[in-house]
């Protein structure tokens, strides 16, 4: 897997989670890195305030005992509790990004799907479509049905788990796509190709 989904583990259910929900966590996790983004600022803004006033020597010779000693004592432990604050704020915006990183690529890799895959995952759970309603406009049998849709999740979780970069991805997006349209002499090459055998195609010929 590649460093890009490392922190962000996938397995069916969180991939049917992330498509029915796709647009709502990117928004969500986008207003999460705005609020932890001011937080950061105001904590900065805190440190270059305690740093304009006076100095106080905190050496050991300088602080001395009694009252001195207790305003020393008391100025560090606040200066690392903002130090704490500002580290602790930005792993909470690493995670976060980790996570926005997990569903952009998660998306992407569903967006390689064709034919009936990509209908059956693209009305279930992006659309929200009931299962009855989908299973009988496509035409399949159930069982046909349930195997398609699995091995759909399955062709996603593979890709998104693999050491392919987000711009493979889209690569791969292109090459699917020419089996949608048929727009030229490689739709038949393609359409006789599992998910698989594009992969490692596109490792041996992608862009790096």
């Amino acid at each position: 897997m590649s460093d890009e989904n490392t922190f962000l583990k996938m397995d069916s259910e969180k991939i049917k989670d992330v498509l029915r929900h796709h647009s709502e966590l990117t928004q969500q996790i986008h207003k999460q890195v705005i609020d932890i983004r001011k937080k950061i600022d105001e904590v900065q803004q805190q440190s270059i305030e305690m740093a304009s006033y006076p100095k106080i020597d905190l050496s050991q010779e300088g602080r001395g005992s009694g009252t001195h000693k207790d305003l020393a004592d008391v100025y560090l432990k606040y200066q690392n509790l903002i130090n704490e604050q500002e580290e602790e704020l930005a792993a909470e915006m690493y995670v976060l990004t980790i996570h926005a990183e997990g569903i952009h690529r998660l998306y992407l890799c569903f967006q390689t799907l064709t034919g009936e895959e990509h209908d059956i995952i693209d009305r279930l759970y992006v659309k929200g479509e009931l299962y009855r309603t989908v299973e009988q406009d496509i035409g399949l049998n159930h069982r046909i049905f349930e195997e398609t849709r699995k091995q759909a999740i399955r062709d996603i979780q593979r890709l998104y788990e693999s050491d392919l970069t987000n711009e493979q991805i889209v690569h791969l997006q292109k090459e699917t796509t020419l089996v949608k349209k048929g727009k030229n002499k490689r739709k038949t090459e393609y359409q006789q190709m599992s998910l698989t055998d594009i992969m490692e195609e596109c490792n041996n010929g992608c862009v790096k």
